[in-house]
């Protein structure tokens, strides 16, 4: 198995899991950990009362005990069956366990991907003490699609969010000037065709690639892949023999005027310095999101409102 890297987008959601997974099941492992001191010298007890007890615990997956090396001592027990093979082996060496053996109490693991399943999975792992001494560990694991959370996961990635790019492009910004492409000669028509496909056509995102004259397009009826087209293609109309006409204006979450404006930004933006400006942009009416790409290669995600409100000197500092 192997550690899983949380990105930036997920990490309230996955605070969020990780502390309503702590408060529901706390107080059941601590209770579970005390009554598996019965059953410590015989593992066939041992699991016959975790298959029991395991109904007790919400979203859990599989429960087993470890010595205080994490040599298993019991089998993996699932809600559906007891994995017999996996008595005696070594889960010393897996990294989301590492550096997590609680001398009391309960401890939770780093984020980790199943080697069968590739889904992401946490491990509580809880103290078993006899006379106030470790002798065992109880670990519990949860996949993390299955736990609950009170952050709506659309509604985070619609949060305005600045990355920063390449230090190297950084460094070279004021040694290198804005190259006038074939959507520069053109930009207004190039937009003026956008929003068409976009009102018109069933696109609900579109990214101009400003530097290198191209667009990519998305559609509402084949949202898995994307169509990418010279800027020539675009100005000359032949988008709109690949795109039959379909409106879809009850899924629109701009306006039509909206799109306008921020087609204008667009513009402004690309033409605004010679040194700092637009490399690329998108704007997708599903998730009122603007994407920018500038020539420091800093990014922003944006919401279409927040965009519109901000002037010229907000960008160019």
């Amino acid at each position: 198995m192997m550690t899983v890297k949380k990105s930036h987008n997920t990490v309230h959601i996955i605070y969020e899991k990780k502390r309503l997974l702590t408060e529901s099941v706390s107080v059941t492992l601590d209770l579970i950990s005390k009554a598996c001191q019965a059953y410590l010298d015989n593992s066939d007890e041992l699991d016959n009362y975790l298959s029991q007890i395991i109904k007790n615990i919400p979203d859990c997956s599989a429960i087993y005990v470890t010595d205080c090396n994490y040599l298993q001592v019991s089998s993996n027990i699932h809600n559906d069956k007891i994995l017999k093979q996996y008595r005696g082996q070594s889960l010393s060496n897996r990294p989301y366990l590492q550096s997590t053996i609680p001398l009391k109490g309960l401890v939770l693991s780093d984020i980790y991907q199943d080697r069968f399943t590739f889904k992401a999975y946490i491990s509580l792992i809880q103290a078993i003490q006899k006379e106030g001494r470790l002798v065992r560990l109880l670990i519990t694991d949860f996949a993390l699609d299955d736990l609950p959370s009170t952050i709506d996961a659309e509604k985070n990635c619609t949060k305005w969010q600045q990355f920063k790019g390449d230090p190297a492009i950084r460094g070279g910004l004021f040694s290198q000037q804005r190259s006038t492409s074939i959507v520069d000669l053109n930009i207004d028509k190039a937009h003026d065709i956008a929003k068409k496909l976009v009102v018109n056509n069933a696109v609900f995102h579109i990214k101009f690639h400003y530097s290198s004259s191209r667009v990519c397009l998305w559609l509402f009826d084949k949202p898995h892949f994307y169509q990418l087209h010279n800027i020539e293609e675009l100005l000359n109309g032949t988008v709109f023999a690949c795109y039959p006409q379909q409106v879809c204006t009850d899924a629109y979450n701009i306006n039509i005027e909206q799109i306008k404006q921020v087609l204008s930004q667009f513009k402004s933006l690309r033409f605004a310095d010679e040194n700092i400006y637009l490399r690329s942009a998108s704007l997708n009416i599903i998730n009122q999101m603007v994407g920018l790409n500038f020539s420091c290669d800093g990014s922003h995600y944006i919401p279409v409102e927040e965009f519109l409100d901000k002037k010229m000197d907000y960008w160019l500092g």
